[in-house]
């Protein structure tokens, strides 16, 4: 392993702009080479080598480290040697799991073999004692790699505490007050300006371009912008000048059309004049005037940046909120702070700074804080009438208050609290602002997706066989995995804007990567993140097979509709039991464990679960035995309807009155229940009409029957089943009472059956004279006064 020495700073002064370092970059590294099992390091080294090497790497570490100090070290020099005894710290904590692995293997081999007899046998003699060297070797191993890892925890402890006090120191620092810096300035009033003719006049004297090279870029200019007015015309929408699209993502994509075809004719000669000045200079190192050409072009991005989310050109509209003429205002604003971020990086940065002298340089930066910080707290407070604003009356105060104090900190001479403090507001104010317009972004599309509002997303759920109001499966785990990476990334951001990146992400990712005790057992997030993944997604394929790969396999067999349901539902809870399983030995949780957890379960069951798993253990009768099916026609109790859907707990049956009852499985197991349509569709029914004493008995039945045998649902000669009979049952006060039966061929039309039979006897019995009798009652009238 290469050893880095710590670069002292050549004068041991504090330097005047606060850089940001992206070190965050190496623990999303560790992350995301933990969550596919990957080594960070490709080579494979010996572990006598290793520790070896680390051993050695360790003490000259200690070494330079007992001689820094912050007066002599920048904190930049600490980021390497901080990863490579980072690096240390966790190939031993991994040699330590593989060293008390091994242990307790030999150990258990030792016991196998027992005691050692005068006369053992050879082989097992000589098994013994390579377990015994083998113990010793690995005893030696694990005693190594523990104390590499307490060494190396102790110089990560002590390197970050170097960072800190070196940090300390340089936002400790002073330079001249406002006062001291106007006073020399007006000794020279046109010092600036001799400053910036000197330093063009150095510019110009490197002669970079030659003539046909200035001329060939002349030209390209030209004809790129004759290629941007042609591109902006074709880019230009042709919808209404008040369209308004429905969602956010259309919006923003007409919003991006408008914006871009107004600002390329400008945008594609400076990308143009780029280009041209990175093939045609030399990069390392890079001229002034190739900075200034990358700078402009990331400026007039942004500035289209800008306008497509704040102030898009019409026809488009804006879309973040609904107040057009503040969010134009605000973009006024915001622009402003990117035009002073374009002076600022040539102000206070490279060639150009170098030119200015120390006073006119501290003057034009306490210019620039001025009316930077003025124009962020117009910002800020603009931002509290959006909609979409998420600060509140306090913390708008505070920020302009912390505002203030990094300008009053710059104009009183500590410029590097300054900076720290407003790059770090600046910093985490533009991290934020991204991170939510991403999430909205996401969410909207999300949205859009449930509720298909676009062509392209009623297609797509179309092709998902979704109906109206259902939700696209597997989305909301998506909109959770979105949630924790943007508002992961953006507390990473955070950490490395404010310079606790060093310290804190070998923290974090040392917890993420191995994992934290709670009580005695380990938890490591990587492997819980990878098991809930992987669950997530076996849960998903297992569901897209029930509900559309294994119907269409199933039409094809000789089960029935019920037994087609079973099958998908069963296929349904297997293939969540896998994914259950393999998503616990993902997550590195032991057989052992989940007897203990079943133990638990078992004694919870005991005391209060009974009704739930008796609910679960008759559903899966039900399932089985299939004494009910969807769509099945029932009734139990005072419950009649149709079998809506057989869960896990409970069964859904639907009234006639379209009223959804749920009912325990317990239930349909041990109480009586009634199945219309159990082993087929076919019913009876019953006709009961009564007919007057003079009418004709043999006319009445014949009727009867012809209405019988006439109607269409009414089963005449069918296998199992008798032809329809009428009977005569009584003769009743009033009326000779006669009953039809008949089976039909499908019991759910049964009302409408007996209602058209209804009115077919009652049409026949008046064409034929057939009298239906009221009903007679004698009523004799009592004058009690006549009695008296």
């Amino acid at each position: 392993m290469a050893v880095d020495r710590f670069d002292a700073m050549p004068d041991g002064k504090v330097s005047g702009a606060m850089r940001i370092r992206p070190s965050y970059f190496f623990g999303l590294l560790i992350i995301v080479c933990s969550l596919v099992n990957l080594p960070v390091q490709a080579e494979t080294v010996s572990v006598d080598d290793w520790m070896e090497q680390a051993r050695e790497l360790i003490k000259q570490q200690e070494k330079i480290l007992r001689k820094a100090s912050p007066e002599t070290t920048s904190a930049d020099a600490l980021t390497s040697p901080l990863k490579d005894i980072n690096q240390i710290k966790n190939q031993s904590q991994d040699c330590i799991a593989e060293a008390e692995a091994g242990l307790i293997k030999v150990t258990e081999d030792l016991q196998t073999l027992g005691e050692p007899t005068p006369k053992e046998n050879p082989d097992v003699a000589k098994k013994r004692k390579s377990l015994t060297q083998e113990q010793k070797t690995l005893d030696k191993q694990l005693s190594t790699c523990r104390l590499l890892q307490l060494q190396s925890q102790d110089l990560i402890k002590s390197m970050n505490v170097l960072q800190q006090h070196i940090l300390a120191q340089q936002l400790s620092a002073r330079t001249p007050h406002i006062i001291t810096v106007l006073r020399e300035n007006l000794q020279e009033p046109v010092a600036g300006w001799q400053d910036a003719i000197h330093f063009l006049a150095e510019q110009y004297r490197l002669k970079l371009l030659n003539v046909q090279q200035f001329s060939l870029l002349v030209v390209l200019m030209v004809v790129s912008i004759f290629v941007g007015l042609l591109v902006s015309r074709m880019l230009r929408p042709i919808q209404p000048r008040h369209f308004r699209p429905e969602d956010m993502v259309s919006a923003f994509t007409l919003a991006l059309r408008t914006s871009l075809a107004r600002a390329l004719p400008v945008l594609l000669p400076v990308l143009v004049t780029a280009a041209f000045l990175s093939m045609a200079l030399p990069l390392v190192p890079l001229p002034f005037v190739t900075k200034l050409s990358y700078a402009i072009s990331a400026y007039l991005g942004l500035i289209l940046l800008v306008n497509v989310l704040l102030s898009p050109v019409a026809p488009a509209d804006v879309y973040l909120t609904a107040l057009d003429r503040l969010s134009r205002r605000f973009a006024w604003h915001l622009k402003l702070f990117l035009t002073l971020g374009l002076f600022g990086l040539f102000l206070f940065t490279g060639e150009f700074r170098a030119s200015l002298s120390e006073p006119v340089y501290y003057l034009n930066r306490s210019i620039f804080s001025v009316l930077l910080i003025i124009n962020l707290i117009i910002m800020l407070w603009l931002v509290r009438r959006f909609s979409w604003a998420i600060l509140s009356r306090k913390p708008r105060i505070l920020l302009s208050l912390v505002l203030m104090f990094s300008l009053l900190a710059e104009l009183a001479g500590y410029r590097n609290l300054s900076a720290f403090v407003l790059g770090g507001v600046l910093g985490t104010s533009a991290s934020l602002a991204i991170s939510v317009l991403i999430y909205r972004l996401f969410k909207d599309l999300f949205d859009g997706l449930d509720e298909g509002r676009l062509d392209w997303e009623l297609r797509f759920r179309k092709f998902l066989g979704l109906k109206d109001e259902s939700r696209v499966p597997g989305l909301i785990w998506l909109r959770l995995i979105l949630f924790f990476v943007i508002w992961g990334g953006f507390a990473v951001l955070v950490l490395n804007i404010w310079r606790l990146d060093d310290p804190w992400l070998g923290i974090i990712s040392g917890y993420v990567t191995e994992g934290f005790e709670v009580g005695s057992m380990t938890v490591t997030p990587t492997l819980l993140l990878g098991g809930v993944l992987a669950f997530v997604v076996l849960l998903s394929v297992f569901r897209y097979i029930r509900n559309h790969i294994l119907p269409h396999g199933l039409k094809h067999t000789q089960l029935d509709r019920g037994a087609r349901e079973a099958v998908s539902s069963l296929f349904g809870y297997g293939g969540a039991a896998i994914a259950f399983l393999v998503a616990l030995s993902i997550s590195g949780v032991k057989m052992e464990n989940v007897a203990l957890i079943a133990g638990a379960l078992s004694v919870g069951i005991g005391f209060g679960l009974q009704n739930i798993v008796n609910n679960f253990i008759s559903g899966l009768i039900l399932l089985f035995e299939r004494p009910i099916r969807s769509g099945d026609w029932i009734i139990t109790g005072d419950t009649e309807g149709y079998v809506k859907s057989i869960n896990i707990r409970s069964t859904q049956i639907q009234t006639f009155d379209k009223a959804d009852v749920i009912v325990p499985n317990s239930e349909l197991i041990t109480a009586k229940v009634t199945n219309w349509v159990l082993r087929d569709p076919y019913g009876r029914i019953s006709i009961s009409i009564g007919v007057g004493y003079d009418s004709d008995v043999e006319k009445v039945h014949k009727i009867l029957l012809e209405i019988a045998h006439k109607h269409p649902m009414v089963m005449d000669k069918h296998h199992g089943v008798s032809p329809p009979k009428v009977l005569f049952m009584n003769f009743g006060d009033s009326a000779l009472n006669f009953e039809l039966r008949c089976f039909i061929y499908d019991i759910d039309q049964r009302l409408n059956v007996v209602s058209e039979i209804n009115f077919a006897i009652i049409a026949a019995f008046r064409r034929e004279g057939i009298e239906i009798p009221f009903p007679q009652r004698v009523v004799t009238m009592m004058n009690k006064a006549e009695d008296q």
